[in-house]
């Protein structure tokens, strides 16, 4: 990860100062840099060469940070890892072109990896981030879609690409490696789970522990799995999501109702318990991996995603 972190410097370098300026702004502000430790991770467990795969690790947090930049713009989000976002710092139009120069830094990493079939992957799973992020606009500002479309949205838009993290590192062993398949639906598992729980953390977590706006999906007009099974479960929820939704200039106190209501109905524990689920689904092809550090580490990291919300 030293590495990862020194190519990172490198490759968003260019002599358009404000590039490495808002790359740096957003990148080494922090970061679990969860994606390249299970692209890496996977590698070592397939039995195949972690150092193979570094610029396919970089190319990941580089797309990562690109939509990043991208969904802040379209979001309008103040605060990002803690600090105050790309978008609020150097305007709209600077984070839009610096996410597309990160974007194209890293197709170019995919490119000279040299293995066509990942970079068909690659192209499909844009494709489909794309297509869940103008879904999740579409649907922005109505707080009510079905469970069945927010499934295809988080499906799209995070956990496509975990699928992919994963099979470019399982792929590093070649042809004789047969456990791309099986990583590939590991990492889709993963990011299921690892969205849901994010989406929960909108609710339970203050900025401080989540480095984003109090209820950020909430007020950008996102409907998340624990709101969704909260008007589920309460019509009163939904009547107070309509009013939301009917008046753009609702007052705060009308969210922080709305999140009360949320976390005293019964749909933080739900979630969670569908995050559990997809988190068995992802240990179970954990099974088809060689015992060692590497699995134990991809384990943890696949029980730490529930582990991480406490339930207020």
């Amino acid at each position: 990860m030293e590495a990862v972190e020194e190519r990172l410097s490198e490759t968003y370098a260019s002599p358009v100062h404000l590039i490495p300026e808002v790359s740096e702004h957003l990148i080494g502000s922090g970061g679990k840099r969860i994606r390249p430790v299970m692209l890496l991770l996977c590698a070592k467990a397939a039995g195949a060469n972690p150092d193979d795969g570094l610029d396919l690790a970089v190319a990941s947090e580089m797309l990562h940070n690109a939509t990043l930049l991208h969904d802040d713009v379209v979001d309008r989000g103040e605060l990002r890892r803690g600090v105050p976002s790309a978008p609020k710092v150097y305007g709209n139009s600077a984070s839009v072109l610096v996410g597309d120069f990160l974007l194209s830094r890293s197709l170019g990493l995919i490119v000279n990896h040299g293995d066509l079939q990942l970079l068909e992957e690659y192209s499909r799973m844009l494709a489909n981030m794309a297509e869940g992020e103008v879904l999740q606009l579409l649907r922005s500002g109505k707080l009510s879609v079905s469970l069945p479309e927010y499934v295809e949205i988080i499906s799209g838009k995070t956990a496509g690409l975990f699928s992919w993290c994963c099979r470019a590192g399982a792929s590093l062993l070649g042809k004789k490696s047969t456990l791309s398949h099986r990583a590939a639906k590991f990492g889709k598992a993963f990011g299921m789970a690892f969205q849901v729980t994010d989406d929960i953390l909108d609710y339970t977590s203050s900025p401080e522990q989540s480095g984003k706006d109090i209820a950020n999906d909430l007020q950008q007009g996102k409907a998340t799995l624990p709101l969704l099974l909260a008007c589920i479960e309460n019509p009163e929820v939904q009547t107070l999501v309509d009013r939301a939704v009917d008046n753009p200039e609702a007052d705060s106190d009308l969210f922080v109702e709305i999140v009360n209501r949320v976390l005293d109905s019964k749909s933080i524990v739900r979630s969670l318990q569908e995050a559990q689920r997809y988190t068995d689904s992802a240990m179970e092809e954990l099974e088809m991996f060689e015992k060692g550090p590497a699995l134990n580490a991809l384990s943890d990291l696949t029980e730490f995603i529930v582990n991480r919300v406490t339930l207020p």
